[in-house]
């Protein structure tokens, strides 16, 4: 099913990092614990595409093997807790840009900042790696996801 989606930008800059959060770097032996948050933010939504664990899995290892173009591992990050990824954000170089590929958080932590905690994580190591913009897509009936992308600064193009 093809989803109707609308593309923001916003200009990078330093961001005012929210420390009450640990913030890790995603690897290699994280990919089942997002994949398994993956699956169960999706479920239900109007953006859940993947149907099993394992189809999560593919999306998340094809991620992070530049299947979405160049995975830029500095910028991509989760928040763990419970020894769960409750937050997940991945970013991959599509078209000379960061694009935000993933970012969603499992149904019990929503509502906690912990989105609003990635996002300005990720655009602050952008911005120092020397990038200007930042890019997504986002569901139109999302509309949640929207007003926060325009709360942190992003703009419909």
């Amino acid at each position: 099913m093809a989803l109707n989606r609308m593309k923001m930008t916003c200009k990078l800059g330093a961001q005012e990092i929210d420390s009450q959060h640990l913030v890790k770097r995603i690897t290699p032996n994280d990919t089942l614990k997002i994949a398994q948050t993956m699956l169960q933010s999706y479920m239900g939504t109007v953006d859940q595409q993947e149907e099993t664990l394992d189809e999560a899995l593919e999306e998340v290892v094809k991620i992070l093997n530049d299947g979405y173009g160049p995975y830029i591992k500095n910028a991509s990050f989760f928040i763990e807790k419970n020894n769960e990824a409750c937050a997940v954000i991945c970013i991959n170089l599509w078209e000379n840009k960061p694009l935000i590929t993933e970012i969603f958080v499992g149904k019990s932590y929503v509502n906690q900042g912990l989105a609003s905690t990635l996002i300005k994580r990720s655009m602050h190591e952008l911005f120092l790696m020397g990038h200007e913009e930042i890019v997504l897509y986002v569901t139109v009936k999302n509309v949640s996801a929207v007003k926060l992308y325009e709360k942190l600064g992003f703009i419909v193009v």
